[in-house]
């Protein structure tokens, strides 16, 4: 695709003298332009409130909005700035969060947006309910909430839809969660004070869909997803998808009527430049740098893993000063480098006693149920090799769900080291005392690791964790299976990775977290509390060994402490806990690489912690 060149000018005369006039050429605002970005993967949903995963988050951030949002040009991870409300009151007891909104927005189908369009937001919300998805971080917290939740988790579809009908009627009887006090001010209700509750829901599943919109394409089912919301958008964004085509590409088209593009421009004087987006989807990553450097592309996803073709390994300036060409090895490229992040990298084991292991085309007894199995993972992971030579040094190694730099970590926790003679102690237990050698025969003495294809990070790192595992039983002392293990790695399209993994039809298998909210109750309910994101897909409350109640009342009871002290205490047990019971191998905590074409301005924004994709109505190119 050719670079796009500004071709009106205006002409300006500003200086009259001996000489003569002389005219400055003076480029007009860019408009029009069409911006292409090749990364990997597909989103799950297009649905703010049941996709949980980044590529459709970063997608919702920029078609679907919330109350309150990020500097829009800082690394500052709470949210400061009104969006959708004007202004934020919160009760001395912290309970009752009272919003006023903006007036004069409308969504994407012409339907204004006031305080009903937030109740029905937050009701659907919980009327949806997927227990993979998003919305446990506004029931949790959100008065009556916990109740639909316990039903969604443990009950039935009847328990889910009696809870959710008695907790609307209590909001229409104005003594519930949500009341609209008027067209423009609603007051949100808390079951105890929370602390990052406004941040919670800055997270897409906080975005506003267009009542009417989705009323007019199916409605609301309680426990069900809708099926056009899952693939099609209407919000107040400055964006709307105009096309969706799976494994191919992804178009935003910007949307004519943005209520914030006059604002937003006395800040982003070229704000609204990109008339359209497109995403494709190209999981070759040298196709993706080819493209990139020949101007088919504006920006790709470059892995770690590549880095130092590109980055010159300059410290990153001071990220306000940052134009991307200070790291840069090719003038026609920017690069924004090494800045903090908050996303971690984990591998996961499944913890239930069996596994529908399709590649065997069988259910088959799950050896990763056996702590010792996955402690001798965890010995036989090398991690400082992994840091060095698979993301280039872009990253420390993990030290548990909560990342370094945030409030609540436990720079105490136990590191596991890379040490073969460990690993090789907890596998020979596993042998002999917990019936491993039966369970590979079970699983034809084969063990599989997984990972998403066109992430070359997590396919070698599942390589390197194998290679680990080989050193293991080749080791004089091991304890030998009673037939060759073999040990495969192999790759899966990322949307049908995420759905096996939720139906735990993989034992063994690598993902990321970035953050949803930049609070520890977003690292450790995901990854530890029994329905939490990665506690439920990996079964967690069945593992043998795990004490849910203990550890899921310490997470919650951190989450409701106003006192700092408290939480830090709480939140420690918990990383240790989940530490001990080797649930999932802390491989690193990545930084920041973002690269772009040269003529490319206002990208740098994506390397705040809380993006995972450019916001579209800033960026333009010159």
């Amino acid at each position: 695709m050719q670079r796009n060149q500004i071709l009106a000018i205006v002409v300006i005369v500003v200086i009259v003298g001996a000489a003569g006039a002389f005219i400055l050429l003076q480029p007009a605002a860019p408009t029009g332009q069409v911006f292409v970005l090749e990364t990997i993967g597909n989103p799950d949903y297009m649905d703010p409130h049941n996709n949980y995963e980044s590529f459709g988050s970063g997608i919702a951030f920029n078609v679907y909005e919330t109350l309150y949002t990020y500097e829009w040009d800082s690394l500052r991870t709470d949210p400061v700035t009104p969006l959708l409300a004007t202004d934020l009151s919160v009760s001395a007891n912290g309970l009752e969060y009272t919003f006023t909104l903006r007036q004069g927005v409308t969504f994407h189908d012409g339907t204004p947006f006031n305080a009903s369009c937030v109740q029905y937001n937050f009701e659907r919300m919980l009327a949806t309910f997927d227990p993979g998805g998003p919305v446990w971080m506004i029931a949790e917290p959100i008065y009556g909430g916990q109740a639909i939740e316990d039903a969604v988790f443990e009950g039935t579809l009847a328990d889910h839809e009696g809870n959710f009908t008695a907790w609307k009627a209590a909001n229409d009887a104005g003594t519930g969660a949500l009341t609209v006090v008027d067209d423009y001010t609603i007051i949100i209700k808390l079951a105890y004070p929370y602390t990052p509750f406004l941040s919670s829901i800055t997270y897409q599943v906080g975005g506003m869909i267009s009542p009417s919109w989705v009323e007019a394409n199916g409605g609301v089912v309680i426990g069900s997803h809708n099926d056009v919301l899952d693939v099609e958008t209407c919000g107040t964004g400055p964006y709307m998808v105009t096309e969706w085509t799976v494994d191919e590409h992804i178009i935003l088209g910007l949307y004519d009527n943005y209520w914030r593009a006059a604002a937003a421009r006395t800040q982003f004087p070229y704000a609204g430049a990109l008339d359209e987006v497109i995403i494709k989807t190209n999981e070759d990553v040298n196709s993706r740098i080819l493209n990139l450097q020949g101007g088919e592309a504006d920006a790709v996803y470059w892995p770690s893993t590549h880095a130092y073709s590109i980055y010159n390994n300059v410290t990153p300036p001071a990220f306000a000063t940052n134009d991307g060409t200070q790291q840069s090895l090719d003038a026609n490229l920017k690069v924004f480098a090494k800045y903090p992040g908050f996303t971690i990298a984990s591998i996961h084991f499944t913890m239930s006693d069996t596994m529908n292991e399709t590649t065997l085309g069988r259910v088959v007894e799950n050896p990763f149920r056996l702590k010792n199995v996955r402690k001798a993972f965890s010995f036989a992971f090398d991690y400082s090799t992994a840091i060095d030579n698979i993301i280039n040094g872009f990253g420390n190694q993990g030290q548990g769900p909560v990342p370094r730099g945030m409030f609540g970590h436990n720079d105490s926790a136990y590191v596991y080291p890379y040490d073969i003679d460990e690993a090789v102690g907890a596998w020979n237990d596993a042998m002999a005392d917990d019936g491993l050698d039966a369970i590979l025969a079970n699983n034809s003495y084969r063990m599989i690791l997984y990972y998403n294809t066109g992430n070359e990070a997590r396919r070698k790192a599942q390589l390197l964790l194998k290679d680990g595992i080989q050193a293991m039983l080749d080791h004089d002392d091991v304890t030998s299976p009673g037939e060759d293990l073999t040990i495969d790695v192999q790759g899966v399209e990322w949307s049908t990775y995420i759905h096996a993994a939720i139906a735990g039809e993989v034992g063994c298998w690598m993902i990321g977290w970035a953050p949803d909210y930049a609070d520890p109750d977003n690292y450790v309910g995901p990854y530890v509390k029994s329905t939490g994101t990665y506690g439920y897909w990996a079964r967690l409350a069945d593992s043998e060994g795990w004490d849910e109640a203990t550890v899921d009342g310490w997470i919650s009871d951190a989450a409701q402490s106003q006192v700092d002290a408290d939480r830090i205490a709480l939140y420690g047990k918990v990383q240790d806990a989940i530490i001990e019971h080797a649930a999932y191998i802390w491989a690193w905590q990545t930084q920041s690489l973002d690269v772009v074409a040269s003529n490319v301005y206002n990208y740098q924004y994506k390397a705040n912690p809380m993006n995972n994709m450019a916001y579209w109505f800033h960026v333009y190119k010159l």
